[in-house]
């Protein structure tokens, strides 16, 4: 029962009318593109979904995914580098995250 209820929580379900879940530490990164957000994936594909970012929110930054602009949540695991002369993190497979102004603050705290 106990291995049940650890591999429930290791899933995103991510379209629950079409039944689809995710692998949460195989996330890199969520992009939010209006009402749809874009999950890259550690495979190198990506996933889009008719949900805003904020939908996804709550859950993740309680696995310990940072939201680091109002369009990018990001998972710590993946981070290789900070670049701050143009403010944007860099990711496992080449992607990048743009952190804004007032969300720079919890980078220190990774």
């Amino acid at each position: 029962m106990s291995n049940l209820i650890a591999h429930r929580d290791a899933l995103l379900t991510v379209d629950s009318k079409r039944n689809i879940a995710l692998f949460i530490d195989r996330i890199i990164m969520l992009k939010g593109e209006g009402n749809y957000t874009l999950f890259h994936l550690r495979d190198g594909k990506a996933k889009m979904f008719a949900h805003c970012i904020n939908t996804y929110e709550e859950i993740l930054q309680a696995k310990g995914f940072l939201r680091v602009h109002k369009s990018f949540m990001v998972n710590p695991q993946y981070v290789i580098d900070y670049n701050s002369d143009d403010s944007k993190l860099v990711l496992q497979n080449n992607l990048t995250a743009s952190v804004s102004r007032r969300r720079k603050g919890i980078l220190k705290e990774v």
